[in-house]
C-alpha cells in the first residue's frame, strides 16, 4: 500500500530564512589583530568568513587588507564580543558594516 502526502498553503521552515545577508563587518591590516578577532569569534560562536584584499601595486604593505564578513543576524553578539578586545587592538581595527554586494555562490 503507497501513502501520498500532499501539503496545500503550508509553509515550509527554510522559506522563512534570509540568504544573502552578510555583511562586511570590519577590516584588519595587521596579522595579530586577525587573529585576536578570529578567537573572539569562534569563542562567541559567531560565524564569519575572511575576505582578502590584495595590497595595491606600489604599496609597501606585505599582508594586505583582511575583511572579516559576517551575517547580518550576528552583528550585534560580533559587536558585543569584540569590545573585549578593542583597546588592545586601538587603531588597527576599522569597522565597515556595509552590504555585500557580490554573490560569491
Amino acid at each position: 500500500m503507497k501513502f501520498t502526502y500532499e501539503v496545500l498553503g503550508m509553509e515550509t521552515a527554510y522559506q522563512k530564512v534570509k540568504v544573502h545577508n552578510e555583511l562586511e563587518w570590519c577590516q584588519v591590516t595587521d596579522m595579530d589583530t586577525k587573529e585576536k578577532i578570529e578567537k573572539v569569534l569562534l569563542k562567541n560562536r559567531i560565524s564569519y568568513y575572511v575576505k582578502w584584499e590584495k595590497p595595491k601595486l606600489f604599496s609597501n604593505d606585505k599582508f594586505g587588507t583582511c575583511i572579516f564578513c559576517v551575517n547580518q543576524l550576528q552583528k550585534e553578539g560580533a559587536d558585543e564580543a569584540i569590545e573585549a578586545i578593542l583597546p588592545i587592538c586601538k587603531g588597527k581595527v576599522k569597522f565597515v558594516n556595509r552590504k555585500m554586494d557580490k554573490i560569491y555562490y
